[in-house]
């Protein structure tokens, strides 16, 4: 199948995260025990999605993280640490880069401003991708059919030449369902390798 248009996940596909890393340092401001928060972050997923499709504002969000983790700094600290989880994954920005020579790319992401507002500064192969779909601007998540839909229409793409590369099973198969090719970035995948099965220029 010929490809046309690349569409990239963010997140475990361009910029590895560790949540974990946030965590241990909101623990040392905490009152919190260590249980209790392993309790809480267990919860939070309401309160991350809702921030992610930009129901709730950053400072909202994080003065309620604040409360929920009983941390004892500003809300403005608890956000910074929040930002400082991601990791550049090198050899797939470099894929991305030269990808971008030959076709039209883009990112599908669920995220947040605050990560966005981050990472955008941080690191510097943003500007490869023609547009940049994220969850919290657009009030819709992957694996809602409608992100992908937008996205499409946006880069005046067709579904049958597109590709999603996503490392969660759930978020290919709605596009996946819908015609584009796909490719589930698991661990154990090669992306160099999963790219070159469709034979495109750059890789």
């Amino acid at each position: 199948m010929k490809i046309e248009t690349i569409f990239f996940d963010l997140g475990r596909v361009l910029l590895h995260f560790d949540f974990d890393i946030a965590l241990y340092r909101v623990r040392q401001q905490s009152s919190l025990s260590e249980d209790e928060m392993d309790a809480l972050v267990k919860t939070l997923g309401a309160d991350i999605d809702e921030y992610e499709t930009g129901s709730i504002e950053t400072e909202a969000f994080f003065r309620r993280l604040k409360d929920k983790f009983q941390y004892q700094g500003s809300w403005d600290e608890l956000k910074g640490i929040w930002q400082e989880i991601f990791t550049p994954l090198d050899d797939h920005i470099q894929m991305a880069r030269m990808l971008s020579q030959y076709y039209p790319t883009a990112i599908i992401s669920n995220t947040s401003e605050a990560h966005i507002d981050y990472c955008e500064k941080r690191f510097d192969f943003f500007d490869v991708f023609k547009k940049r779909f994220y969850s919290y601007q657009m009030g819709v998540m992957k694996p809602k059919e409608e992100i992908y839909t937008r996205a499409l229409k946006e880069m005046n793409a067709d579904k049958f030449t597109a590709l999603f590369i996503d490392d969660l099973e759930e978020n290919i198969m709605t596009p996946s369902k819908m015609g584009w090719q796909t490719i589930h970035l698991r661990p154990d995948v090669d992306l160099r390798l999963a790219l070159q099965s469709y034979e495109l220029r750059g890789v």
